[in-house]
């Protein structure tokens, strides 16, 4: 096992560990997910040669769809109002990191001042964001593999 796959696999496993410890009590099943999807991606990395999976286009194609996750994740779209007239939208998911806000003399001022204003992103949450889509395209990946290698039809043997 080379050290960057162990690195890698016992960084997820670890801080989704981490994650579902922290929330055990929270009910949520976002935060579930959360800490649960790196577990088994990095439980997937640090077991790869017994997986023996041999793709090459496997951790591109989960990379890429990492990327590709975050850019989907802008289409979850959240507004907050709140104290004297603020006004405070957010894109991303699972994490926000995509922000705007404004405050005003009441609520459709406040909303004008935010929609001129631009939008802020948040460089760390959209890293993890990135990580976290791209463990659960390579679950995703690894399982359709192994289920498809398991219902493959046996070929017997010829040389006994």
């Amino acid at each position: 096992m080379t050290m960057i796959r162990a690195v890698i696999g016992a960084t997820g496993l670890l801080c989704g560990g981490f994650w579902l410890v922290v929330n055990l009590i929270s009910g949520s099943p976002q935060d579930a997910a959360v800490g649960v999807t790196p577990v088994l991606g990095g439980l997937m990395v640090l077991f790869w040669d017994r997986l023996r999976i041999r793709s090459p286009w496997v951790a591109p194609v989960a990379v890429a769809a990492g990327l590709a996750g975050a850019v989907a994740g802008l289409a979850v779209h959240r507004v907050s109002t709140g104290g004297m007239f603020a006004w405070i939208e957010y894109r991303g998911w699972p994490f926000e990191w995509l922000s705007r806000g404004g405050l005003g003399d009441d609520f459709d001022e406040a909303r004008r001042i935010a929609e001129a204003s631009g939008w802020s992103a948040e460089p760390l949450r959209l890293a993890v964001d990135v990580v976290l889509h791209s463990y659960t395209s390579l679950v995703l990946i690894v399982g359709l593999i192994l289920l498809l290698r398991r219902l493959a039809p046996k070929v017997p043997d010829k040389t006994r």
